[in-house]
């Protein structure tokens, strides 16, 4: 299989062959984390934001990675990219009021609002509008604290209250029991 890395800009960066060893692991309401190695026959840096799509889902390298130099013409990489359900730790819930970003404030409202909120940060965060709010569950007004929170905080609170769990379809985040076939 054949996997290209992107930079932040969506220049291509280089082709690779991952290794046998390579592994996925993703967990509803946890980590998603794309494991590979790869041996490259010249020096290619990786940096921040750099990313690859696997099965339909896009992974970021989240460090500088700096390879092991294995001769003077191999150069062995071992890194981990990771999937939105880990970068949503890095991006604070804000409340974008008359263009000023408050990260401190409480809402009381029904839990659509809440998902709406968080996608609007993912987007700010990650200067897009990809972003999007899928199904979900609940209908009752719920009140949540954001005094500077992180969006994987918050969604863990929100999906508590309303009895569910959060979870990610592509760039469409959900609030409602993850079902697939």
């Amino acid at each position: 299989m054949l996997l290209t890395i992107y930079d932040r800009y969506k220049q291509k960066r280089v082709d690779v062959s991952p290794d046998d060893n390579c592994t996925q692991v993703k967990e509803v309401q946890g980590e998603n984390v794309l494991t590979l190695s790869f041996t490259l026959y010249e020096y290619v840096a990786l940096d921040v934001n750099d990313y690859v799509d696997y099965l339909g889902e896009r992974y970021w390298l989240m460090e500088k990675y700096q390879p092991k130099q294995k001769s003077t013409v191999e150069w062995v990489y071992n890194i981990k990219m990771y999937g939105i359900e880990s970068l949503i730790k890095r991006f604070l819930v804000l409340k974008m009021v008359d263009n000023e970003c408050e990260p401190v404030f409480t809402l009381t409202d029904k839990p659509t609002e809440h998902i709406s909120l968080i996608v609007q940060s993912l987007n700010i965060g990650m200067d897009t509008n990809a972003w999007k709010v899928g199904v979900v569950d609940g209908l009752e007004n719920i009140v949540i604290d954001y005094e500077g929170k992180y969006c994987n905080e918050a969604l863990k609170e929100i999906a508590e209250k309303v009895g569910t769990e959060y979870w990610f379809d592509g760039q469409t985040l959900n609030l409602c029991r993850c079902e697939y076939g």
